[in-house]
């Protein structure tokens, strides 16, 4: 069938011609609609529900609103788990479904879900809210607002009321999130004497600023021929204006809001602030876009609604950028498109040179930017982004490895048969002839490589979101350039190339390659046993540097910019957090590379990123590399930084990240760091004692950085509870010296008032102290026209209380987290785990679990484990329908563990730990080498059955074959050499598959054309013994 399909191009060449323009007009169109991203977005298949409590303790929105959020959840189809935070008035618990369950599906259920307790809750809680179907690559574009004239309040209200309108409009940004400025209310400050003086309690003003306040339709009148709308309302905006209203009355005179309390402009509780480059305070704002969308299209839009964005803006606000996600793509894209086409010219020069003709080179050249074309309309079709990892896998070595083989026996046979035949249909059957005698092998060597690759598209989990699309897109590539090779090629063989094109001599470059190799091969042959030693020695040498290699999960990219998380104690305030965050900001600022530094403190307005007010994220935009000092690396830049920050602004426990990498973090295992130590108890204050020694313990690895316990310190809690009897003595009841109590701070919301379209809440707060050492004289009016002291009335007793819990399926949870610096994470999680699990005492009842980067790395090791013996049976099921012999099979599969030796020591002397990177990379390679065995083993035994000793058979097809299997080796390899040498953006990530495949096929073509042609003749005597005795049985 295949020799048929190649006979029927060669005839068929015009037709074939046509179909090619047509699939060429489809690829470029698809090559246009393909998404563009840096990295693919691991993120799992998560729901998150956010819920407001505002004012309420973290043990309280624990108590009263994650669990029951949680136990709401449980038992939804696809759920694998779920985690949760309860931090001071928020609570966010994240829901996490197989990767099969739609994601619009896991949020309907989970709303589902949802509303059958949101009656359920106390009062003042808010009703859960489903996060933004967002991911890890979600946070696209970040700028910030200043001004010097405006306050917090109004910069906050230009952002929701002018810009985010704008942004949320964008086609694929899916919200608009704030850090920073304040929310306008109108306060109402009660004070207690003048309320006992007019005989008024703090209920009675709430109620009569509830009844105020409002509108009411009155449908329409009649107005002529036509009518008025009507309606009442009372939405007071300036404070003025609310103070006259009459709270009681009275004969003699109206006691009205203004007598009793004071009335201005006021600010809801903040849970959070940004500032920039040590200048003050900024609103920051964060588009995120919509998961699984076009990273590049998204941020081009965003970035044309930008003018407009400006336009709205008044003068005095200054907008500056932060981050822009367009800017990472660009700069993978072009360090992929640089790798590419110079790999891609690099094989077309070794194909000119080894051929010795142009036409024939542009024939199998041709084979690159079609494939391509293929792999675009495999990956538009199947829905695969075009990134760092599916792009950069594509060698054009190998993808023309198949065109090089169909036109290099053409070239063989011509040679040995006098030259191409001149005239024309004689010239397309001989092409024909040729070309289908190796389509079969060809097609088969081609399988294998396409084979090794398939068991890489069944990963899972975090390594399949990264790798699969990677192994889809070379998939594509492969099987467009097969296509190519069994079709296109031989029509265009037998249409372009003529009698001269075909040199006379070999080209210079395969004559200097013969003078060198044949002496070799003469010297290998005649030492058989010397050889097999040789060959002994490189397998063993090669497993003992298998096992001292590092590992790691992938290698990090770098992004180009740095986020640093800081933490402070946990009680600090506001205005305290905002200072020390100026600080910072001119401490890191002071370093020559840092551009612009901003920070975000707390969580933002939608709190898709729980914080409290101790923690922020300080994002450092970084100068290009190029303008950096002179021998500067990135670590030392690190370390730089952690010198001037801990000389001028100590105490807040930097922790180095960049802005993707914390993202994926956090979202995939709950932690910002790489490797997050999980300990699981019931007793907050016993997790936190078996946290700090874990964290002694970890500190003491070499290689751990960053390392802390992942939730901040107790804080210090003032708890009112009310004594009904002294209480009732004075006309109140325990609900209203409770009330009071919310009213000191937190402030009770009476209703709400509206200008324009923002909503200004009016708030009823109660006057008193500021300090929670006065806390017990605090004046509460009373119902018999008295005032009286809030210790007289309630019991004030004052403990810790945890500032966070952290939930993992329900249990409470502590991680201590840590990043590792200078060495490879396998050693550094291999120490840590080894001195946390045989020093840390733990009681009963009390369980640890390693988690992030490490965990990832675990489970891909054991996915690895099944897909490379997967991978090992295909090759070897490929190669029986190839030659359909066992021994065959064995000789070419020889080049599988040779070409892994090659592999291993390029790792080892660029001093590179293994990685996912360099497992696909050898799982790539053991196709490519199995490409040369089957090249070389068909030649040998093509000679066999002509009656030809092994011997004679096995070094007459290493002379006639050099040339072919130097020619695919080559092509193979020098398609990767740029992208082993690459130092763009993203280089890191490609460059240890590159050294794997590189140094691999180094000694996979030795073996094929020196260990193979000595030691076949030996592998075949020994099969010709052991099949001797036997023989007579099979006679007649």
């Amino acid at each position: 069938m295949i020799e048929r399909l190649v006979r029927w191009s060669v005839t068929r060449r015009a037709l074939v011609l046509v179909l090619t323009a047509i699939f060429v007009v489809g690829g470029v169109y698809a090559a246009l609609h393909v998404d563009l991203d840096a990295l693919p977005d691991t993120t799992n298949n998560q729901v998150i529900v956010l819920t407001s409590a505002p004012g309420r303790t973290p043990e309280e929105v624990e108590q009263m609103v994650t669990r029951p959020v949680e136990l709401a959840l449980g038992g939804l189809p696809g759920l694998v788990t779920h985690r949760s935070l309860s931090r001071y008035g928020i609570s966010s618990v994240t829901a996490i479904f197989d990767d099969d369950v739609p994601a619009q599906l896991a949020r309907t259920m989970v709303a589902e879900r949802l509303g059958s307790i949101a009656g359920e809750l106390p009062e003042g809680v808010g009703t859960p809210e489903l996060g933004p179907l967002s991911g890890g690559l979600g946070e696209v574009y970040h700028f910030s607002l200043s001004s010097s004239s405006r306050t917090p309040a109004e910069l906050l209200e230009i952002a929701t009321l002018r810009v985010q309108p704008i942004l949320k409009s964008v086609p694929g940004v899916v919200e608009v999130n704030t850090w920073g400025g304040a929310t306008r209310t109108l306060e109402v400050r009660a004070r207690a004497a003048d309320l006992a003086r007019h005989g008024l309690d703090l209920g009675e003003l709430e109620r009569a600023l509830g009844d105020a306040v409002g509108s009411a339709p009155g449908a329409s009148l009649p107005a002529g021929r036509g009518q008025a709308l009507l309606r009442g309302s009372f939405l007071p905006t300036d404070p003025a204006e609310l103070g006259e209203v009459v709270v009681r009355r009275q004969q003699e005179r109206h006691v009205r809001v203004a007598d009793v309390a004071s009335v201005h402009a006021g600010a809801l509780t903040r849970v959070g602030a940004a500032t920039a480059n040590g200048g003050g305070e900024v609103v920051y704002v964060m588009a995120q876009m919509l998961r699984d969308a076009n990273a590049l299209e998204v941020t081009d839009r965003i970035e044309e609604r930008m003018s407009d964005v400006r336009a709205v803006l008044p003068p005095d606000v200054r907008l500056e950028l932060v981050y822009d996600r367009s800017k990472l793509v660009h700069a993978t894209l072009r360090t992929v498109g640089k790798n590419l086409l110079e790999g891609g010219l690099l094989v077309a020069v070794v194909l000119f040179v080894l051929l010795g003709s142009l036409r024939a080179g542009l024939v199998v050249a041709l084979a690159i930017p079609l494939s391509m074309l293929g792999a675009a309309i495999g990956m538009r079709f199947f829905g695969v982004a075009g990134n760092l990892m599916s792009l950069g896998a594509i060698d054009f070595g190998l993808v023309v490895d198949g065109a090089v083989v169909m036109v290099e026996h053409v070239f063989h046979a011509a040679k040995k048969h006098g030259g191409l035949p001149a005239e024309h249909d004689a010239r397309a059957r001989f092409v024909a002839k040729q070309t289908s005698s190796v389509a079969s092998p060809m097609f088969f060597s081609v399988l294998v490589i396409l084979l090794v690759y398939a068991p890489v598209v069944s990963l899972t989990g975090v390594d399949g979101k990264l790798f699969r699309p990677m192994a889809l897109t070379v998939i594509f590539a492969l099987l467009t350039s097969l296509v190519l090779a069994l079709t296109l090629v031989p029509a265009l063989s037998s249409l372009v190339l003529r009698p001269r094109d075909i040199p006379a001599r070999d080209p210079w470059v395969v004559r200097g390659l013969e003078r060198v190799y044949l002496p070799l091969l003469s010297a290998s042959v005649a030492r058989p046993w010397l050889v097999a030693s040789v060959a002994v020695v490189a397998l063993v040498g090669g497993a003992a540097l298998f096992a001292r290699q590092g590992t790691e999960l992938v290698p990090q990219l770098d992004e180009g910019d740095l986020v640093i998380q800081t933490t402070r104690n946990a009680d600090i305030s506001l205005e305290q957090a905002v200072e020390d965050a100026g600080t910072f900001e001119r401490a890191v600022a002071s370093v020559p590379e840092v551009r612009r530094v901003v920070s975000r403190i707390g969580s933002p307005a939608v709190a898709t990123d729980i914080m409290g007010l101790e923690q922020a994220d300080v994002f450092v935009e970084l100068a290009p590399r190029a303008e950096w000092r002179k021998g500067l690396t990135r670590e030392a830049l690190i370390g730089e930084i952690e010198a001037v920050v801990e000389a001028h602004a100590p105490g807040a426990d930097p922790s180095f990240t960049q802005p993707i990498q914390m993202r994926f973090n956090e979202l995939l295992g709950g932690s910002v760091s790489d490797v997050a130590l999980s300990i699981y108890g019931p007793d907050l204050a016993e997790l936190h004692r078996l946290a700090d020694e874990a964290r002694e313990l970890i500190a003491a690895v070499p290689g751990a950085a960053d390392v802390r316990v992942q939730a901040p310190d107790d804080v210090a809690l003032v708890e009112v509870r009310p004594r009904a009897l002294e209480a009732a003595r004075v006309g109140l009841g325990p609900g209203e010296v409770v009330a009071a109590t919310a009213a000191l701070r937190q402030g009770i919301e009476v209703d709400r008032s509206y200008e324009g379209a923002l909503v200004i809440p009016i708030v009823l707060r109660l006057e008193g102290t500021d300090s929670v050492f006065e806390l017990a004289r605090q004046p509460i009016a009373t119902a018999n026209d008295g005032v009286v002291p809030l210790g007289a009335l309630a019991e004030l007793q004052h403990r810790e209380a945890p500032s966070l819990v952290n939930h993992d399926e329900g249990a409470r949870r502590l991680v201590v987290g840590f990043n590792v610096r200078g060495r490879e994470l396998g050693e550094v999680v291999r120490d840590a785990r080894s001195a946390v699990e045989t020093k840390l005492e733990r009681p009963d009842g009390y369980r640890l679990g390693w988690g992030g980067q490490y965990e990832t790395l675990e489970e891909a090791k054991a996915r690895l484990a099944i897909v490379v013996p997967i991978a090992v049976v295909l090759i070897l099921l490929a190669l029986y329908a190839t030659f359909r012999s066992v021994r065959a099979v064995l000789v070419v599969f020889t080049n599988v563990p040779f070409a892994c030796v090659g592999g291993i020591a390029a790792l080892s002397s660029r001093d590179m730990p293994l990685s996912m990177s360099a497992a696909i990379g050898f799982i790539a390679l053991s196709g490519i080498a199995v490409l040369n065995g089957v090249v070389y083993l068909s030649r040998v035994l093509e000679s066999e059955r002509s009656g030809v000793d092994p011997h004679e058979a096995a070094v007459e097809a290493a002379r006639s074959r050099v040339r072919p299997v130097m020619m695919t080796a080559l092509v193979a390899a020098l398609g990767f050499v740029p992208m082993m040498l690459a130092v763009g953006v993203g280089a890191e990530v490609q460059k240890p598959l590159a050294t794997v495949v590189v140094g691999g096929l180094v000694t996979s073509t030795l073996l094929t054309l020196v260990v193979l042609p000595t030691l076949y003749p030996l592998v075949a005597e020994v099969s010709r013994r052991a099949r001797k005795p036997r023989e007579p049985h099979h006679a007649p």
